[in-house]
């Protein structure tokens, strides 16, 4: 049999396109800036630029191309309600090659308020395109926020613009306010807001529990604080932790002990092995899978003390326990 070596697949290429100001006025100068990563390896690659009538570009301030050469040209010139500006990058792009350029454009004084769309692809030498990105540009005569002043300030053209720049510094804050429902999805949070999510339930994140099974648990948390003490808020804790159903066996109340006071009742049960407010869990999990027997008997006991840290989380008070963690040998 002949033996075909694997590779990992080419990156597929990417293109970002970025403004230092998506909130703008008629006459602001605005910089554009592209990234590119070439994914693969390119031969005489084009960055093609679709932009609105109203944005023209006067000065192109910079760019790297690890020693590639750029040719700017004009697609199809102006006439309607957009142009294509283009670069010839040429040369050839090797695989994951970041390349960077940057122009700047001023907004043409007649635009009045509206949206302007731009968009940066990028096209193989056959005319392929292989990566597109685009923006918005919000171009407005005056700031929203005259509204909130006396209606004098509408006629005050350096107040209207004055107050702009207090939009875009704000823009990021109202983003975040109006998406602020998403930061309390524990499957949607940042992973540097899942402490601070855990600490309103109870919960600390720490580097024992996987990521994804702690987003999982904060899903839960609500239910198992419902049912705390309860035989499945322990199983189901368990479960989210290691991914494996525990075995839980609880003993029955007390031995009957015959005498004068004795009676029958159904809290009374008979056999040796009977011990009250006492259980076990057993659990059946695969071996921690390091090369290093040092790491490995570390992780083991670091996933025993979570485990129990669980257990003592989740039972009654007054009830004692007993932990068999045995091996998984494919059965349960």
């Amino acid at each position: 049999m002949m033996y075909k070596p694997t590779h990992n697949p080419p990156i597929s290429p990417e293109i970002r396109l970025m403004a230092d100001s998506y909130n703008c006025y008629p006459g602001e100068t605005i910089t554009l800036n592209v990234w590119v990563n070439s994914g693969r390896r390119l031969v005489n690659p084009t960055l093609r630029f679709t932009l609105p009538n109203g944005l023209i570009v006067g000065q192109f301030v910079g760019s790297r191309t690890n020693g590639t050469g750029i040719q700017p040209y004009t697609e199809n010139g102006r006439g309607g309600p957009f142009y294509r500006l283009g670069w010839t990058i040429q040369g050839t792009l090797e695989p994951d090659t970041p390349y960077t350029h940057q122009f700047r454009g001023q907004l043409h004084p007649p635009y009045r308020s509206d949206e302007l769309i731009c968009q940066a692809d990028l096209i193989a030498d056959g005319g392929a395109v292989l990566a597109q990105s685009t923006i918005e540009l919000i171009v407005r005569t005056k700031g929203r926020y005259l509204k909130y002043l006396p209606a004098f300030y509408e006629q005050d053209e350096f107040m209207g613009r004055f107050l702009m720049l207090f939009e875009s510094f704000w823009k990021p804050i109202e983003t975040q306010i109006d998406t602020m429902f998403y930061y309390f999805d524990p499957g949607l949070t940042p992973i540097d807001l899942l402490p601070w999510l855990a600490s309103w339930l109870d919960l600390e994140f720490t580097a024992e529990w996987p990521e994804d099974r702690f987003r999982e648990l904060l899903d839960w948390a609500v239910a198992l604080h419902r049912r705390r003490g309860t035989k499945w808020a322990l199983q189901k804790h368990l479960e989210l932790y290691t991914g494996r159903q525990a075995i839980i066996t609880e003993n029955r109340l007390s031995d009957f002990i015959l005498g004068d006071e004795a009676r029958l009742n159904s809290g009374i049960a008979l056999g040796p092995g009977n011990r009250p407010h006492t259980f076990s869990v057993t659990l059946y999990l695969p071996p921690i899978a390091v090369s290093d027997k040092a790491e490995q008997q570390r992780r083991e006991k670091v996933r025993r003390r979570t485990i129990e840290s669980i257990i003592e989380m989740q039972k009654p008070a007054h009830t004692v326990y007993t932990l068999h963690l045995e091996p998984d040998h494919g059965t349960q």
